[in-house]
């Protein structure tokens, strides 16, 4: 990933997006000279500092961590390229067992993408290793395109994304994989770019796109020096008049928390309530805190602890005077992180909503970005986190009550699975009959 771009994953998530940063492919191997080899050193020892300082949990890092910094640090010693004493530091840094701490080469590229904010319309997840389109935005590229949920998108231009997303997966990272078809699917304003999309009865054609960069449906907004970035926020009534909300990060609080205020107010009479989490990779963790207050009845509840190092971050619901008290669903997946995490479990503790979807990204922690002497950066988690009822979301994530995986045909029969499960549930307290198939509510 480019630095600009990656530091924009980590700045969004400053409570936290995850952003291994891998992305991209590290340049041919070239001896270091003995300049470059002190660099590496320096860099090792500021890594090492950074741990020691900052590190929410400093009895957790006990001899093993002295241990790991003696054993890696000979490592670096014996290198003869950057690649070899960059192996060390992420040797270094992989005994801690966690996400949001590794070294990013600093002459990674994006691997398919070019950076920018321009893009296709099309959100893929990953089903036996290939990219499915599980859902097109409306008025989007993609959509004029022609292209449709269930197919299958195979290459961009000439680049098969089947071997891609091996890579990007082979490390067990849930969210790498979705990080990395966002880029195949992201570019600058005016990037003309050939798809080749395989249908259902399997055959394939190349789409020519445009990318275009959304305009949004709120302001767009900044976050200290990244943006403006386009805010979406739907809202619909589905099958059954059930309320559907969505937006696609938790920034502008402006925006966003009037909106769903007045959304609810607006449909206070609707049957139940459907907030739709999905790609949304986090931002302002506090938001979930305002969230959770319209639908939690009850003073003193909390959604969980952020542990710094020398303080705590306790995300408590602030209760409003008349909250929702239907049923509410939460669809997640794979690119669902960080504030998303926090709000998603903490109602899923205090048994307000039933969750459908995928296992979310697994990325709670907030993490920081430096550039090391020796050109590369280093990214490292500031906290740790605990759900109200305990759990560590770091590296697990958020489970769902009910799985719904990525499957091509079922898309195809069913438009939006996540949905229907929910609604089908909301029925279900009602009705014992089953729903039908549902479309995603940009297409109906």
């Amino acid at each position: 990933m480019k630095p600009s771009s990656l530091s924009f994953s980590v700045l969004l998530a400053l409570v936290a997006l995850s952003g291994s940063g891998c992305l991209g492919l590290p340049g041919k191997a070239q001896p270091m000279s003995s300049d470059q080899k002190d660099l590496y050193r320096e860099s090792f020892q500021l890594v090492c500092d950074r741990i020691d300082t900052t590190f929410w949990d400093p009895d957790a890092l006990g001899e093993q961590w002295a241990q790991s910094k003696e054993i890696q640090r000979a490592q670096l010693e014996a290198a003869s390229t950057a690649g070899e004493a960059r192996k060390a530091m992420n040797g270094l840094l992989s005994g801690l067992n966690l996400s949001h701490f590794g070294i990013i080469p600093g002459s990674a590229s994006e691997g398919l993408g070019e950076g920018g904010s321009a893009e296709t319309g099309v959100v893929l997840r990953v089903a036996d290793g290939r990219a499915v389109v599980v859902r097109i935005e409306g008025d989007s590229p993609a959509q004029h395109g022609g292209i449709v949920a269930g197919e299958i998108v195979v290459a961009v231009g000439e680049r098969q994304l089947e071997p891609l997303i091996e890579q990007w997966a082979a490390d067990g990272n849930k969210y790498l994989p979705v990080q990395g078809m966002a880029s195949a699917m992201q570019g600058s304003a005016g990037d003309i770019r050939t798809y080749t999309i395989e249908d259902a009865a399997g055959d394939l054609r190349d789409v020519e796109i445009t990318l275009e960069t959304p305009n949004g449906t709120g302001k767009p907004v900044k976050f200290g020096h990244i943006g403006p970035i386009p805010l979406r926020l739907e809202k619909n009534l589905v099958e059954g008049g059930y309320l559907y909300l969505r937006f696609n990060m938790f920034l502008g609080p402006m925006q966003v928390m009037p909106w769903f205020q007045k959304a609810l107010e607006e449909h206070v009479d609707a049957p139940g309530l459907i907030l739709d989490l999905r790609g949304n990779p986090g931002g302002l963790g506090l938001m979930a805190c305002g969230i959770a207050g319209w639908l939690i009845e009850g003073e003193g509840l909390e959604l969980g602890v952020m542990q710094f190092r020398d303080s705590k971050m306790r995300f408590v619901v602030n209760p409003r005077l008349d909250p929702w008290k239907k049923p509410v669903a939460v669809l997640v997946d794979e690119g669902s992180a960080s504030t998303s995490e926090i709000l998603a479990q903490g109602l899923q503790d205090l048994g307000v909503a039933r969750i459908f979807g995928r296992t979310t990204a697994g990325a709670a922690l907030p993490s920081m970005i430096v550039r090391l002497p020796c050109g590369d950066l280093l990214q490292y988690a500031i906290a740790g986190y605990r759900s109200h009822s305990g759990r560590v979301l770091e590296g697990d994530g958020v489970i769902p009550d009910e799985v719904i995986e990525v499957d091509a045909e079922r898309i195809r029969e069913q438009g939006d699975p996540e949905l229907a499960a929910a609604l089908r549930w909301m029925e279900s307290l009602s009705s014992p009959e089953d729903g039908a198939a549902v479309q995603p509510p940009d297409q109906q």
